[in-house]
């Protein structure tokens, strides 16, 4: 590469990550500009190798026998939920006293930090590794554990996973349209409320029912879950732990209903459209000049569209090839539609995982420092030293391809063995499942498209 392109990249990277732009977890930082295209039909290319590995290996069995967990251990643990729970629900009051009562710079106040970069960044990529650890944690299960909450009301199953997907919904707006997310005091008021609203759904349906169907971040964080390599089951006290390959979990777990897999396109059209949001194509279409950015108060009435348009764009691509695999037509379409939803994790959780990777890079210094501050113990210093490198961007967009391509190669052997598990042969599989490889391969291009395309915000 020519010196001056080197000069006009690094200019573009410094250019493009301002100190407060990093305060908030939907700002991806960088992007790299340079002939990215290669990257692009790469890893294109390489999911498609896999559709057609998946559908012409002579011995598709290998496929099931990859995702067949084994037992690790089984026995007696004591319960320790509630007190991780409390624990949790200690932390959480503590940080939300930080944000009303502490700095008002996000990227010194630890409640900002807390949820953005810990909890929304990190916290799902660790559930991916070692499983829910959500479900410890959350500051609502120990206290109705204590109280033996059975609820007043019953949560009718006709509105399946809708309430936590309309929840979500809400969460998705507050931090990709709403106009300060990251303001601590606001962020503390959201937290509030949503943390009553909670108690509250809890106390009239039962925390039991409510959490596997309305809490909508206890559905997400157990369905990243169900990618990890490692699942632990609890039956009358008889703790058991699997391993397996990534994403056993999707295969041996129980499907899920229509609602669910909405509830999942939600999760992946959400992360897709933070990034498209900020792209020159998009920006142009809602007619904003990039050069006069107006702030989010000015794009938020189209970006509430634009949210609510990528949703229900990806379930019309995702029914429409269910329908054309021909499910929809037969008993089993429903329930199919749920499962092969499920496969979809892996793409979700890895365009999560490359969009936020420089978030995580850089804020979570600052929520390290933010910690130590608050324990009285010397600071360590933040650098964002790496962004001013080439090669070490170079890495970066390696690391960020490479994952949206593991991912989607991934969710094309989950759907193809899900399709093996109810199919006589392996060429009916293929057929079946050829639409949605085909959504697959395209939305690779197009993850890969949104990591490497300019943005004007």
């Amino acid at each position: 590469m020519g010196i001056f392109l080197r000069i006009c990249v690094l200019f573009a990277l410094l250019g493009s990550v301002p100190h407060q732009a990093l305060a908030h977890a939907s700002d991806s930082g960088i992007k790299l500009l340079l002939p990215t295209g290669y990257y692009i039909t790469g890893g294109t290319l390489a999911v498609l190798a896999t559709v057609l590995v998946a559908a012409f290996a002579p011995a598709a069995g290998w496929i099931t026998a990859l995702f067949r967990p084994v037992t690790l251990w089984s026995g007696r643990l004591p319960r320790i939920e509630i007190l991780t729970s409390l624990a949790g629900a200690a932390i959480l009051a503590v940080l939300i006293h930080q944000g009303f009562t502490g700095t008002p710079d996000p990227l010194e106040n630890p409640l900002p930090l807390a949820v953005w970069t810990l909890w929304w960044v990190a916290l799902p990529l660790l559930c991916a590794v070692v499983g829910n650890l959500w479900a410890m944690i959350n500051p609502w299960s120990g206290i109705f554990t204590l109280t033996g909450n059975r609820g007043i009301l019953t949560l009718p199953q006709q509105v399946g996973y809708m309430p936590a997907t309309l929840l979500f919904l809400g969460f998705a707006w507050f931090e990709l349209v709403s106009l300060s997310p990251e303001d601590p005091t606001g962020l503390a008021k959201a937290v509030s409320l949503y943390v009553i609203v909670t108690f509250i759904a809890g106390a009239i349906f039962g925390w039991r029912d409510w959490s596997e169907r309305g809490e909508c971040f206890s559905v997400f964080f157990r369905f990243i879950a169900r990618l990890a390599p490692i699942r632990f089951t609890r039956d009358e006290g008889i703790v058991t732990l699997y391993a397996g390959f990534p994403g056993f979990g999707v295969l041996h777990g129980k499907s899920i209903s229509i609602s669910g897999a909405l509830f999942i396109l939600l999760a992946l059209a959400t992360v897709s459209f933070d990034g498209l949001s900020k792209t020159f194509p998009w920006l142009g279409l809602i007619g904003v000049n990039p050069l006069q950015f107006p702030g989010r108060s000015g794009v938020a009435l189209p970006n509430t569209l634009g949210l609510v348009w990528a949703w229900a764009a990806l379930a019309a691509a995702f029914f429409a090839c269910i329908l054309a695999g021909r499910w929809l037509g037969e008993e089993s379409g429903v329930r199919m539609a749920g499962r092969l939803a499920l496969t979809i994790l892996p793409i979700s959780l890895a365009y999560h995982a490359s969009h936020y990777l420089t978030v995580l890079m850089v804020n979570g210094q600052y929520a390290r420092a933010a910690g130590q501050r608050m324990l009285g113990l010397p600071e360590t210093e933040v650098t964002t030293s790496f962004l001013n490198n080439i090669h070490a961007v170079e890495k970066i967009w390696q690391a960020q391809s490479g994952t949206i391509v593991l991912g989607h190669i991934l969710a094309v052997l989950l759907a193809h063995a899900s399709i093996l598990a109810v199919t006589d042969s392996t060429g009916d599989a293929t057929r079946r499942g050829a639409p949605l490889a085909m959504l697959m391969i395209a939305y690779t291009a197009f993850g890969l498209w949104l990591l490497a395309a300019p943005t004007g915000v």
